[in-house]
């Protein structure tokens, strides 16, 4: 091998790794903004109350109560919005891997079954880590007993769509 293509190789593959590795930095410090931020919001409005009656009264009011519900309610719009996520992500590695098979088959080329198999795993691994999330969320309180089970949402999405069939 020359030395111009293995020095390629390298930084291909390191570039790859660079790449993955910002997206990821950019993903959490865009979360660790906002949670600095909404914490920074919620300070100046408490600062503002020159004293405890004051902020006691503000508290028991209507927009005090929305206030603290925003507050109580944060934990639980992560899990769901986590759980979505993870629900998102399995979709898209499966269709994307799908898409690999669907060349595979088609080109009769054997170098897009490998990829196509790993994304379709991926996939499947984000919607058990997914449900597993949302058992542990719904056993922890995050997001309640009257949050739907996933046997209970497919279940909804059927009766609907024969709905929407009967009509028609």
């Amino acid at each position: 091998m020359e030395n111009g293509v293995f020095v390629m190789i390298v930084f291909v593959s390191l570039g790859s790794f660079a790449m993955v590795a910002f997206i990821v930095w950019l993903g959490v410090n865009a979360r660790n903004r906002k949670a600095t931020l909404q914490a920074g919001v919620q300070t100046r409005l408490i600062d503002k109350f020159s004293n405890a009656p004051e902020f006691v009264d503000f508290l028991n009011s209507d927009t005090g109560k929305q206030f603290l519900t925003g507050i109580d309610k944060m934990p639980q719009l992560m899990a769901r919005d986590r759980i979505i996520g993870g629900v998102s992500r399995g979709v898209i590695m499966m269709l994307l891997g799908a898409a690999f098979i669907a060349i595979w088959i088609a080109d009769s080329n054997i170098g897009f079954m490998y990829p196509g198999f790993i994304l379709i795993g991926l996939g499947i691994s984000f919607f058990i880590s997914t449900l597993i999330s949302l058992k542990m969320s719904q056993k922890f309180g995050l997001l309640g007993n009257d949050t739907p089970t996933p046997r209970e949402i497919v279940n909804h999405k059927l009766d609907r769509r024969d709905a929407t069939e009967t009509q028609a």
